[in-house]
């Protein structure tokens, strides 16, 4: 088979379907696996078995390599770490999806940090997630608050910070400031003492439609427009393919059905979906999100749910979510800020 082939001088990842050669790359640490996975995102070749060689393969490299499909591996180095993960991997998997894999020399460990920030942890998509962060390819932003005080929010200073990417879930009763702090940061409310930074500027000076903001209670603005037009709303008049942008990011939440219904018919959980089109025709790279399964049903509250964390895993912005609901709370990988208190 070719994937097990020595590699070509400098180069250090080869993906095969069967014996054809489909990718390579000369890139170093984890960048070759995220450059085959763009790769595969338009990719319309053959790919029923993907082998890979690669010149060392960790714990995050393994992580990365079985989401990509790919069912055989020949590394030069493997980490123990990485045997570890994959035979725990094929142990729950069904055996289509098993993946096989040969090593050259065996370690205990690769020398990098990515290994030791990966060893001790399970969830496959947060090892995913904190890949993506790490090699800087999310959408979000840095979001810092230092200091802060606020009569609605904090009578005493109040500072986090959160990385591009991240993903906060701000709790607390009724009262505590978790709206307030959401109208702070994009800049609706503006009094406060202290500093709020997002992407290293003051929300007044952010370049437009960085932040998408999806209110509790967004009924009354909208009332006369079509989903499409609202979703319109979060696009630069003057941009390029406004009616293609718009299609897609109403498909990319399963909306499209709605595009010319007017947005005072819909139910609550079809709202916040487009309310999520709008952020995203957006590209924003900041959600602030206020109690977005509030008076759904089990249904809609799933579906809202199922939304975000999809957007960990895909576009990535910096997230900001108000919940008093106790199942989104419970996601896992999320950052937690509690405002008046203890939260139960």
């Amino acid at each position: 088979m070719s994937y097990t082939q020595p590699l070509p001088q400098n180069v250090s990842l080869q993906v095969f379907n069967r014996d054809s050669l489909i990718f390579e790359s000369s890139g170093k640490w984890l960048h070759p696996l995220f450059e085959l996975e763009e790769f595969l995102q338009t990719y319309d070749g053959e790919r029923d078995m993907l082998c890979s060689h690669d010149c060392a393969v960790g714990k995050a490299a393994a992580v990365l390599t079985i989401r990509l499909g790919i069912k055989k591996i020949n590394a030069d180095l493997l980490s123990e770490n990485a045997l570890r993960y994959i035979n725990l991997h094929n142990a729950h998997a069904a055996e289509s999806d098993r993946v096989g894999v040969e090593y050259s020399h065996l370690v205990p460990k690769l020398m990098c940090a990515t290994e030791n920030q990966l060893e001790e942890l399970d969830d496959d998509d947060y090892m995913y997630f904190l890949l993506r962060q790490r090699a800087k390819l999310v959408q979000g932003v840095d979001v810092s608050v230092q200091d802060l005080v606020h009569p609605f929010v904090c009578k005493k200073n109040l500072s986090f910070e959160l990385k591009a990417g991240s993903h906060l879930m701000v709790l607390g009763e009724n009262g505590s400031g978790k709206t307030t702090l959401l109208r702070l940061i994009c800049g609706i409310e503006k009094n406060y003492d202290g500093k709020i930074l997002v992407d290293g500027k003051s929300p007044d000076s952010l370049q437009k439609f960085t932040v998408g903001y999806i209110p509790q209670f967004t009924d009354a603005p909208f009332f006369s427009l079509s989903c499409r037009e609202v979703v319109g709303l979060g696009l630069d008049s003057k941009a390029k393919n406004k009616n293609q942008l718009i299609e897609k990011t109403l498909c990319r939440l399963s909306c499209q059905h709605l595009a010319d219904r007017s947005f005072s018919s819909l139910s609550g959980g079809e709202k916040q979906k487009v309310h999520l089109a709008r952020c995203l025709a957006q590209n924003a790279k900041l959600l602030l999100l206020d109690e977005p399964t509030a008076s759904l049903d089990a249904e809609n509250k799933k579906m809202v749910t199922d939304i975000l964390r999809s957007l960990t895993l895909s576009e990535i912005p910096t997230i900001i979510v108000v919940t008093h609901d106790k199942e989104l709370a419970s996601l896992r990988g999320w950052e937690k800020l509690v405002l008046g208190g203890i939260y139960d």
